[in-house]
């Protein structure tokens, strides 16, 4: 089982009720999402706490919201295979997310590399001429491969990689 932890914004459109303090057992199992609004459309940016691996799912309609947990498998997924991992590393990953539950935010550092790359995004759309002409998958590539804080500026992908081999 995994947590996906909503700001209030999120949790308000998902429409499901919250669970208390999830602790899950697996190493990518405890993500963030916070809900973006890009062009009058909305976005869902998911970030994992212990890498800072980040994607953007973008365009969502209410039943893209109401249906979020597979929204993130797919996202998960594509993001995870077009940078580059090997297919049992993301099998590995998506087995931990046949379970999801959906919790309140508890960790404001996570939230604060959220806000920063939700900047990034914001102005990407912005100098593309609109979320329409932006490419997601190079975005999120990009998102992963800059150089975090809180990381000792390392990179979200290479710790995914890290993780997901000590796994094995």
């Amino acid at each position: 089982m995994i947590a996906i932890q909503c700001t209030q914004k999120l949790l308000k459109e998902v429409g499901q009720e919250y669970k208390e303090a999830i602790i899950p057992t697996y190493p990518l199992g405890c993500w963030h999402a916070n809900l973006l609004l890009l062009d009058r459309r909305k976005c869902a940016l998911f970030t994992n706490d212990l890498t800072r691996y980040s994607f953007l799912a973008p365009g969502l309609k209410k039943p893209d919201i109401k249906n979020l947990e597979e929204v993130f498998r797919q996202k998960l997924f594509r993001s995870m295979r077009l940078d580059g991992f090997g297919q049992q590393e993301i099998e590995r990953a998506l087995e931990e997310v046949q379970e999801v539950a959906f919790t309140r935010t508890s960790d404001r550092s996570v939230l604060g590399t959220m806000n920063d790359m939700a900047n990034i995004i914001k102005w990407a759309v912005y100098d593309a001429g609109g979320l329409l002409n932006v490419d997601i998958d190079e975005m999120n590539s990009k998102l992963n491969r800059m150089p975090i804080k809180p990381l000792d500026y390392g990179f979200s992908v290479e710790r995914v990689g890290e993780v997901l081999k000590r796994q094995s």
